[in-house]
């Protein structure tokens, strides 16, 4: 359970319950360990990087690494990590010997866990669920046979410096916990209070007792002292905080309303919010009824064992990505990090880190197709937070004004350049966070939100970049930057091979370069960046003389270009190969999320990037040792759904699900040594599924654009198109019976059905509304 602040995991223990706890600011790092050092910088970079970039133009690649080795990397050390509070343990009185009728199920319309079992003749059910509205998680404990609940509670906490005091209230027992999180100081604060149903109840050190109860609810409050203000990143109470939210949520005494709640307000508060968001969309595909009862672990297991009969498994993995989007992002939390709200790790895995060559940007492209922008605001303000850092960096490093960002994000700010060349050297973070403002309001038509928020930020990048761009065979590029975390084999002065993910040289005498010149991924970026700044200024009504520098800048980037084997190249230089089963596939950024390429409009470079996307390989590969992860599965999916091949989208999605995933439906980023779950791959399949069944992205509104031929009948209700449109689609046989479209406006873009322009005037099947 998550309420975008607060994570709670449950494991369903019968004699012992153990829940696994977090707050999205439990981050070590940061500011607090040496206030000296901000936002990853090490000083000098500006000094060296025009002679990098003309290492560069000359094509002395090994030059330009060297110049970065030494000049141009950042400091990680005060990076930090997303770390965990601890575990909440409670074990039960007489639960001793076999439990009966064992049920533990996540109900993701209404976000709210349930745990059933029978000890004899005596029924236990627990219910969980972590409240927005309310800041609080709620567990509640009942039995059906009075005075026979009892438990003995205790938290075991992963920061080592804490002090507990135990307490107690009229109503029920109290645990307060006062820490400081490791290595950097940061205050935090944990409040649980314990509201028995007769029997008693009592604390006594770190421990709350409960015996011969019918019923109890407990809260469960915490937060941090961070704020996320730059430099210092302070100034929150925590202790107040908490003490307000467990107080509030025990007499339920809401401001807004003074209502009276007990647990059972608590709970219809909760679902009222969750479900104002969940019930925006309803996705149906025709399955098999009988399936669908088993258990999720069995339906799992039918596909691991290759029947896919069971279409309801997807749809019911479209419904666990909107339920870990709203759980774990929302309005005035951090954005969701690569473990969403959810850890169990004192150190999460890659930190937890807000990556941006993919991994954050990809758990938000879903928040416009199934209308969950509200979800998306937590990000928007932690892009617009990262602009004071933005600006120390583009001045650090590059001596220039505007803002920039690199690859990986944490809550203290830092948007330097990461400390090693083969991931760090990615100046175009800032400009791929830029789409994400421009696409809030493409759906939302939100002007006040463009103008006041987003339009600022955005114009601030592409300053950045017009003071940054280097002239490079008559036109111009980014340098210094590497093709995420990928470059190529040079071996006597011949570019021989892609590189693997590693910057060791292989046995055959190669070394790997990098900072090759003409990397596409960022000319495809910031022509995206320019273009959408023009837009904005456009519908602003604003910045004229800038507008013209913008596009005129655009016009002189470097053209994409098609290679010796039909592909996209990822280079300028031809040296992309059939090898090369690398997982990230950046240059192909102007297919998706990007809108440069476009089957009908660029029908050539459609072509090539098929053709790249071959190459690359959908799945794992020997040599490529991080291949096929769940992440880099998805963006391949999207990929080929924005080039209407559903049926490929649909056979990745396949694979993904039976090689990637875990019987909770969950999905890892594979790694050489182990399977780790991350939350972008499952966040992100809505997002797909709604691009092969509508999008806009090309200035038109396309019905059933790669609907999988396995797909043949369904229905959607409720996908949000750019433009503020919504669309109800159902279809049958594999064709469209029926679109009612909902516009603001009284114009409707054109539309295509399945590859074909249709006139929704005067095509039966098409009904337009105003909404």
């Amino acid at each position: 359970m998550g309420n975008g602040f607060l994570g709670a995991s449950f494991y369903g223990g019968i004699e012992t319950e153990r829940l696994d706890l977090t707050e999205k600011t439990m981050w070590t790092g940061g500011p607090a360990e040496d206030p000296g050092r901000r936002y990853g910088i090490r000083p000098g970079g500006r000094d060296h990087v025009q002679q990098i970039r003309q290492a560069i133009v000359a094509g002395d690649v090994a030059r330009a690494d060297d110049l970065v080795r030494e000049h141009f990397l950042g400091d990680g050390a005060n990076f930090g990590s997303f770390s965990s509070i601890g575990s909440l343990l409670l074990t039960f009185a007489g639960h001793e010997g076999p439990a009966s009728g064992y049920r533990r199920e996540l109900d993701l319309s209404r976000a709210v866990g349930r745990v059933s079992y029978a000890m004899g003749p005596v029924v236990y059910e627990r219910q969980y669920f972590a409240s927005y509205p309310d800041r609080v998680l709620v567990l509640r404990f009942a039995s059906n046979t009075p005075g026979t609940l009892g438990f003995k509670m205790r938290h075991e906490l992963t920061h080592a410096e804490r002090e507990v005091t135990a307490g107690g209230t009229a109503e029920g027992a109290d645990l307060t916990i006062r820490g400081r999180i490791d290595e950097n100081g940061q205050a935090y604060c944990v409040r649980i209070r314990v509201l028995p149903e007769g029997g008693t109840v009592r604390s006594a050190g770190n421990e709350i007792l409960l015996a011969g109860a019918n019923a109890a609810t407990v809260l469960y409050a915490a937060a941090t002292e961070y704020r996320p203000a730059p430099p210092d990143y302070r100034g929150a109470d925590p202790d107040g905080l908490t003490r307000t939210w467990i107080e509030q949520a025990a007499r339920g005494e809401k401001t807004e309303t003074a209502e009276k709640t007990g647990h059972v307000q608590l709970k219809r508060r909760h679902v009222q919010d969750y479900r104002r968001l969940y019930d925006r969309v309803c996705l149906k595909l025709p399955g098999e009824p009988a399936l669908e009862k088993m258990p999720t672990n069995q339906r799992w297991q039918n596909w691991l064992d290759g029947d896919e009969r069971d279409l309801g498994l997807k749809v019911l993995l479209f419904n666990l990505g909107r339920y870990l989007l709203i759980s774990a992002s929302r309005p005035g939390s951090q954005p969701s990090n690569l473990q969403g709200v959810w850890n169990t790790y004192p150190r999460a895995p890659w930190h937890g880190n807000y990556q941006s060559n993919v991994n954050l940007q990809q758990m938000y492209w879903p928040c416009g197709p199934v209308d969950l922008l509200d979800c998306q605001e937590a990000y928007i303000d932690w892009i617009r937070t990262l602009v004071v850092p933005g600006r120390a960096v583009a001045k650090a490093y590059y001596g220039s004004e505007g803002w920039v960002s690199h690859t990986t994000g944490n809550p203290w700010g830092h948007a330097a350049p990461g400390s090693k060349i083969l991931w760090g050297i990615y100046p175009v973070a800032a400009a791929w966070h830029c789409q994400h403002l421009w696409e809030h309001y493409a759906f939302s038509l939100d002007e006040a939100y463009l103008r006041d928020r987003a339009y600022p930020v955005m114009k601030e990048a592409a300053q950045f970049w017009l003071a940054n761009l280097v002239p490079f065979e008559g036109h111009l590029i980014s340098a210094p930057s590497v093709s995420a975390e990928h470059g190529v084999q040079e071996r006597d002065g011949v570019y021989i091979e892609p590189t693997v993910a590693a910057e060791s040289p292989p046995q055959d005498g190669s070394v790997p370069r990098y900072n090759l010149p003409g990397v596409y991924q960022d000319v495809e970026m910031i022509h995206d960046l320019f273009t959408n700044v023009l837009e904005a200024a456009e519908v602003l009504g604003v910045d004229a003389d800038f507008r013209r520098c913008v596009s005129e800048a655009r016009a002189k980037l470097l053209p994409l270009k098609i290679g010796k084997h039909g592909q996209l190249q990822e280079w300028f230089w031809d040296v992309d190969s059939p090898r090369d089963h690398h997982r990230h596939i950046a240059h192909l950024y102007a297919v998706h999320p990007g809108r440069m390429i476009e089957p009908f409009a660029a029908p050539q470079l459609a072509a090539a990037a098929r053709t790249s996307l071959d190459m690359r390989g959908d799945g794992r590969f020997e040599k490529w040792p991080y291949a096929g992860g769940n992440w880099a599965r998805a963006w391949r999916i999207y990929q080929w759904t924005r080039l209407l091949d559903g049926n490929r989208a649909d056979q990745i999605f396949t694979a993904m699900l039976r090689e990637q995933s875990f019987e909770s439906l969950m999905t890892s980023q594979h790694v050489p040594s182990a399977n780790r779950l991350q939350v972008d791959g499952s966040m992100t399949t809505p997002g797909f599924i709604a691009e092969m069944l509508l999008q806009s992205h090309a200035g038109e509104l396309h019905l059933l654009p790669a609907l999988p031929s396995a797909w043949s009948c369904g229905s959607v209700e409720g996908l949000r198109a750019r433009g503020g449109l919504r669309a109800h689609l159902r279809w049958s046989d594999g064709r469209l019976v029926e679109a009612v479209i909902e516009s603001p406006r009284a114009e409707m873009p054109e539309v295509r059905v399945q590859g074909e322009r249709v006139d929704p005037e005067f095509d039966s099947r098409i009904v337009v509304r105003e909404s």
